[in-house]
């Protein structure tokens, strides 16, 4: 929800065109081909403000008016102004069937996906736009300024990042989101990110930083990325260890707002150099988003335990979220992995999750969301007593319910929180109830330096033994 979130909240006052609809619906009545009694419902339905019936409206108006252009320019203004853009598209493509080459058409399109974050077929057409000989004056500097937002809105969204994935798959609880300003500095800027998680867990712990930096790559779309991601684990009666992945590829976004990441490089694990790869693409399509992750042969990095016997895993996992309305979602989601402890296959065998999560933001101010679902996860061990050798839950089934909030504070401040509870079976013939909460936020220092920081505890982890503790904390430096 926040890619979106936050294009509603940097595009509004870059793109100035939308800063004044009704002014806007005044410039275009002097052409307009008469006041039927449709259109004056229309216009009085914009004047008293209700831009999203009026945008209903002006759909159902096309289809019996075609040759009206000024309801297609309406239309596409009203779902700029109300942040809306699938629908407005949906109006200005019947438009452009009937005025195919109308500038205005085009560049309110434009606009549009930019908005939907769809940046290639947003340039795209503002381009062309741009090497129009006989494009007017006005149209032409409109054009100049959304070429400049799109500029330096590219790459704008929140980045896919290997490390959060890599670290602790269990780990429900993301790093902090960045403030809005950070991510116009992604497109021109090499970015240097620096990661650290610390989980402590009954009978050891797991501590991970990464080190990565980030730069533009090609057509403001494609970056570049390389790091290193070293785990270190302790355990109870053992000595440490340390695992590393260390690594190259690219991020960016792809059309239809299609964003993806890909790395691949060296992991040392259990005193033996191995190849890794991690794959990551998330799908928008309308009010579902789809969102799968692969990964071969990276740190088992959850548990101190496995990092000091070399452990590795090898799997995927794939989510879809369905937005029911504006303020309610529903998502599922399946994960699969594969462990090896110095080499050999876990005498775990495979690990199946599923989960199913209903999401409802009841309150926008402050920013309040309740979330409530079911989460279930079996191991099949092949050995007699094999969390002797990690303390890995063998079976869990619980559902959940809790309060959760990402809220902007000022210009440079984004707080996030989540407190809530879980009852359900963990390796226990009978139920038991737990505890789970979190708090986190996200500072820009200054424009090019930000600070991260979020804490977690669990009083029955899903894949733990007992109660665990995270915490996460980063820097993120421009230049």
């Amino acid at each position: 929800m926040f890619p979106a979130l936050f294009l509603s909240t940097v595009l509004c006052p870059i793109l100035w065109l939308s800063s004044c609809l009704p002014a806007a619906v005044a410039g275009e009545s002097s052409v307009s081909p008469g006041e039927d009694d449709d259109w004056k419902t229309i216009r009085s339905t914009v004047d008293r403000h209700r831009y999203a019936l009026a945008e209903k409206q002006i759909g159902q108006y096309v289809r019996t008016h075609p040759g009206r252009k000024d309801a297609y320019l309406l239309g596409g203004r009203i779902a700029r102004k109300i942040h809306d853009p699938d629908p407005g598209l949906a109006i200005l493509e019947r438009g452009l069937k009937r005025f195919p080459k109308d500038p205005v058409l085009l560049r309110l399109q434009a606009e549009l996906f930019l908005e939907k974050g769809d940046m290639i077929r947003s340039k795209s057409i503002l381009a062309g736009l741009s090497r129009e000989k006989d494009l007017p004056a006005s149209e032409r500097t409109k054009v100049r300024e959304d070429l400049k937002a799109l500029n330096e809105l590219a790459m704008s969204m929140p980045p896919l990042v290997t490390f959060d994935q890599n670290i602790n798959f269990e780990e429900s609880v993301p790093p902090p989101f960045q403030s809005p300003q950070t991510y116009i500095l992604e497109n021109s800027s090499t970015h240097l990110r620096v990661t650290n998680i610390d989980i402590a867990y009954a009978g050891g712990s797991s501590i991970g930083t990464g080190v990565a930096v980030e730069s533009p790559l090609y057509k403001d779309t494609v970056h570049f990325q390389a790091g290193d991601n070293l785990y270190a684990g302790t355990a109870s009666g053992q000595s440490a260890a340390v695992e590393s992945y260390l690594y190259a590829g690219a991020d960016g976004q792809g059309p239809d707002g299609i964003r993806f990441l890909v790395d691949g490089g060296d992991v040392f694990a259990g005193g033996q150099i191995n190849a890794g790869f991690y794959g990551h693409v998330d799908i928008p399509a309308g009010p579902l988003r789809i969102d799968a992750q692969g990964w071969y042969q990276l740190p088992w990095s959850g548990y101190g335990q496995a990092i000091i016997a070399g452990g590795l895993q090898t799997g995927g996992l794939l989510s879809a979220t369905w937005s029911l309305t504006p303020k309610l979602s529903l998502s599922g989601e399946y994960e699969y992995t594969d462990d090896t402890l110095q080499g050999n296959r876990t005498p775990f065998g495979a690990n199946h999750n599923s989960m199913v999560t209903l999401d409802w933001g009841f309150l926008k101010s402050p920013d309040l969301h309740l979330v409530a679902g079911y989460d279930t996860q079996t191991f099949t061990p092949f050995v007699p007593n094999p969390t002797a050798q990690v303390p890995v839950l063998l079976s869990s089934n619980f559902g959940f319910a809790g309060l959760s909030t990402l809220d902007q504070i000022g210009r440079y401040v984004v707080l996030n929180g989540q407190i809530g509870g879980v009852v359900g079976t963990f390796d226990t013939p009978g139920p038991l109830a737990g505890f789970q909460g979190d708090g986190g936020m996200s500072l820009q220092i200054t424009p090019r330096i930000e600070f991260t920081a979020n804490l977690s505890y669990e009083s029955l982890a899903e894949a733990y033994i007992g109660s665990v503790t995270t915490l996460m904390f980063g820097i993120n430096l421009w230049f």
